[in-house]
């Protein structure tokens, strides 16, 4: 059960009122954390200072090259939890938020991920994940959304820190990586005529793949999309996407960690277009 009086906390947290003024990109900046300029992710705020650096770049990732690292620092008896956050516009209202996450705990302190989604400046949306467990390989946190309000967020923020923010503890530290709205648009509409578009779904990359794949469709005009996972057998066994979609391109994030390795079937379903293709767990 959701403690709502926490919840209210970390919507609070995303919308970076506790950061240095926001910053604003469109869909969510550098998710994998591949990109830094000065010891900070490229796209992402900290709360970072020259004595005290908390947020840094790490090589222990989850996939790429690089991951954010969160370390407590302290100093005299001081102690400072990382922070980084970041705000974009987002227009889409999905269902959970999700990422890969490594963290160890010192005397119970608390990794929080927190995500929120606004309009006009109000919550209108968001959740939390947080744990005092130690995860020593990448493991994937989701995220469910609950929503406050009908309508479409306009933008989203994003926090991730240790608590307590007054005095954690030196040694808890937190790896973050691969950070994504499943089943969600990277690309909502291309840059070329719609005109040019067609019903069309790619093939998945990389094939084999574990745990996560990227699917490729697109859609000429506005459609009820379904794309959905099947076994050998013909059971289903995920529902990736299941919303009506505007025409354009998307590219959405299918995750197999509770699949065991085989040969599986994936199948879109968009007004009258319905294509099949296959896909590889190997494990």
């Amino acid at each position: 059960m959701y403690n709502y009086n926490l919840y209210k906390l970390l919507v609070k947290a995303a919308s970076l009122a506790i950061l240095i003024p926001t910053i604003v990109f469109s869909q969510i900046p550098n998710p994998g954390f591949e990109n830094w300029s000065t010891g900070i992710p490229a796209d992402w705020i900290t709360n970072n200072t020259d004595q005290f650096p908390t947020i840094s770049q790490s090589t222990i990732s989850h996939s790429g090259s690089y991951s954010v690292k969160g370390d407590v620092a302290s100093f005299s008896g001081f102690s400072f939890a990382p922070v980084i956050a970041t705000s974009f516009p987002f227009t889409d209202r999905p269902a959970s938020f999700t990422g890969f996450y490594e963290f160890t705990s010192v005397s119970s302190d608390t990794l929080i991920i927190a995500v929120a989604l606004y309009n006009n400046s109000n919550p209108i949306g968001g959740g939390y994940f947080y744990t005092a467990t130690d995860v020593n390989s990448y493991s994937q946190f989701t995220i469910p959304i609950i929503y406050l309000s009908s309508g479409a967020p306009d933008s989203a923020g994003i926090s991730i820190m240790i608590g307590p923010i007054l005095n954690p503890h030196a040694g808890s530290v937190f790896y973050v990586d691969d950070l994504s709205f499943p089943g969600n648009a990277t690309s909502i509409y291309n840059n070329n005529s719609q005109a040019s578009l067609i019903f069309d779904m790619k093939q998945n990359y990389p094939n084999p793949f574990n745990p996560s794949t990227t699917i490729e469709y697109q859609i000429p005009r506005s459609s009820h999309v379904s794309l959905v996972v099947y076994d050998v057998l013909g059971n289903q066994v995920a529902t990736v996407v299941n919303e009506i979609k505007p025409a354009g391109n998307y590219s959405v994030n299918f995750t197999a960690t509770n699949l065991a390795s085989g040969i599986y079937f994936y199948k879109i379903k968009a007004g009258n277009y319905v294509q099949t293709k296959k896909l590889i767990i190997l494990k």
